[in-house]
This record gives structure tokens, sequence and C-alpha cells, in this order.
């Protein structure tokens, strides 16, 4: 009974069912439209804080393009919502926890040579799927920009990784960057392809575990060489971003997650945070483990399975988020209790995943 009621509208979602995907992109519309501030999370830090603000404005924007892509018929009612989300990642209160890290502002310093890997990437890929979406984009000038300045630090960067913060460099922050580029390159004709070549074959080998093919957690942007291992918050995260842009690309890291990650309780999906034979602790991108299960690389492996055409691991992990989730509805709405403002914008962008590009 708890494996067919947790798992009743799987199925829906993975088919893109209007009924059931608008009602949860009306309550994260009304979210971002209303406003997140720091103090809607409880971390004592505040860059964790910071973050977490910034997320949740960011994946409710890709959450509700999503939507809109797949369902034209709500763009009207959702593109509000999208504006508020990219005015959100524009604000002055979200950019402070990039700029107290770095002593600059990102925007401002386009022209400089720091990274800023997290903020530009992620709000570069909202403004890319953007342009995508909407012909009449408000927002191509600055695409267009932060384009640039992302293609010259790739370039200029020791080993083509770029700074998340001052000496720290992520793959799955890199990421988002590439992906936007990939996208900004198909939309205007721009070639960055030799600007990001080399992050390009860092996704295709060097950034990725030997053994089990994960893409590596922590890169030391000076000598190119790994300081944490493959991992699934990472690795998920990651692939979600690359498969917006170029599927190939991201299907080697959907399928080291397939086969050395994923599992099964009684129909219930879950994703460990690592391989077999590897331990580690939770930490911030995984969210706490239980029994080695990763609540972050289960919800991300959710947006690739479905990107990838897997029904199965898809309603699978749907169930999990459910049970764990705990969702109601109140008149038009859904959303889940236990999410709060980002995790119902995670899942949103999650649930909605686009299938890759033929």
């Amino acid at each position: 009974m708890p494996r067919w009621w947790c798992g009743r509208e799987g199925e829906s979602w993975y088919g893109g069912d209007a009924a059931i995907v608008a009602p949860l992109a009306r309550h994260v519309a009304g979210t971002v439209a209303t406003g997140v501030s720091d103090a809607d999370f409880t971390s004592d830090s505040a860059l964790f804080r910071g973050e977490w603000q910034f997320g949740t404005y960011q994946m409710a924007a890709l959450g509700l393009l999503q939507t809109c892509r797949q369902h034209p018929e709500l763009c009207t009612e959702l593109r509000p919502g999208v504006e508020a989300a990219i005015a959100g990642l524009l604000s002055p209160a979200v950019r402070a926890f990039d700029a107290r890290s770095w002593g600059e502002d990102a925007l401002d310093s386009l022209d400089g040579p720091h990274g800023h890997a997290a903020y530009l990437g992620y709000l570069n890929l909202v403004l890319s799927l953007d342009r995508a979406t909407f012909a009449d984009s408000r927002h191509t000038a600055l695409n267009d920009r932060i384009s640039a300045a992302l293609a010259r630090r790739f370039r200029d960067a020791p080993h083509q990784i770029i700074e998340t913060y001052p000496d720290e460099a992520y793959p799955v922050d890199n990421a988002s960057g590439i992906a936007s580029l990939l996208l900004h390159q198909r939309l205007t004709g721009t070639d960055h392809s030799a600007a990001i070549a080399g992050a390009l074959e860092g996704f295709r080998s060097r950034w990725r575990d030997p053994r089990t093919g994960l893409l590596l957690q922590a890169i030391d942007h000076r000598s190119g060489q790994a300081y944490d291992r493959g991992r699934a918050s990472g690795t998920a995260l990651g692939a979600y971003f690359l498969a917006m842009a170029e599927g190939e690309l991201a299907r080697p890291l959907y399928e080291s997650i397939r086969s050395e990650l994923t599992g099964s309780i009684l129909g219930f999906g879950y994703v460990d945070e690592y391989a077999a034979g590897e331990r580690g602790g939770g930490d911030i991108d995984s969210g706490p483990l239980i029994f080695g299960m990763s609540p972050s690389g289960t919800g991300f492996t959710i947006a690739t399975a479905r990107a990838f055409g897997d029904r199965a691991l898809y309603v699978s992990l749907a169930r999990t988020a459910y049970l764990t989730g705990a969702p109601v509805s109140r008149k038009d709405q859904r959303f889940f209790i236990t999410g709060g403002p980002l995790g119902n914008a995670i899942l949103l962008a999650m649930f909605t995943a686009q299938p890759v590009r033929p």
C-alpha cells in the first residue's frame, strides 16, 4: 500500500501531465514572487544561508522555464514567476554571499580574472535557458556579457577549471557554466569551442573517478588534482546541468550513477552518496546520509532519469520524494511540507527536467 500510494503520481510526473505539474509550479512561482530571504533557512553559516537563498531562485527559474517549454499554455501564467526568480538572482541581497567571499561583486567585476563559478555559472544557465524559451527575453545583453566573461575565464584558468570561491574549485559548479556556454553558442552562433575545450575534456576524463566514472567532487585549481572523491551529489547535479546542453556529455555521468549508486527498498528508489567499498560522512552537499543514502543525490538523479528516458528509476525515486516530502494540496497549488522554499524549487526542477535532444 505505501508503495502504491507514494508512486501513484510518479507516472504522471514522468509523462508531464499538466494537471500534476501546474500546481507545484504555481506554488514555486508564488514563493519567488513573494520573495525568499536568508532568514528562511536555519543554518548557522551565513554563507550556506546565502547559497540556499540563491539556489531557491535558481532552481525555481529552471523549473518554471522547463514547465513553460513543456506546457506553452502555462507560459502566460508562469512567466511572471520566471521574471521574479531572475530578479531575485540579480538582487544585491542575493549576490552578497558570493561578493563577501570574493571581496567584489560578480557582476561588477566581469572584466576581472576571478572565477565566481557558482554565481555566474548558475545565473548564466538560467539566462541561456530563458533566451531559449522566450524569443523576447529581456536578459540577452547580460547573457552575452556573462558568457564572454566565463569563456575567457575557462580559457585562461589553470587546468581550465574556474574557482567557486578563492582557492575552491568544484566540477559541479563548472558544469553549470559550461552548459550555459553550450546553450549560448547554440542560440547565438558565438563560437566558445576553443575556450571550453579543456573543460569539456575534464568532464569526459580528467574530472571523473577512474574506478567508478563519478564526477570528482573537488579539484585543486592550481595542480588540477582531486582532493575529494567521486560522489552522487556533485555527479547527479552536474549531469542535470550538462544534459540541458549536450546529452552525450552528461550520459556517462548518469550511467555511472545508475551502475554504481542506485538501489531500491520495496520499490522506493535511492542513490548512495559513495560507491561500494567507500566510506564518508554527509555534508552540506549531500545532506545527512541515511545508511549511506544521499538526499541530494537521490533528488538530483530524478532529473537525469527523466532526461535519459529511464521511467522505472524515475518513478522509484519519485516514490521516495513523496514518502519523505509529504505533499499536500491547497486550492490550486501543491507543495511538499518538508521541502521548504528550496526543496520545492528543487523538486519542480527535477521532476520537469527535459529529455535530452536527439
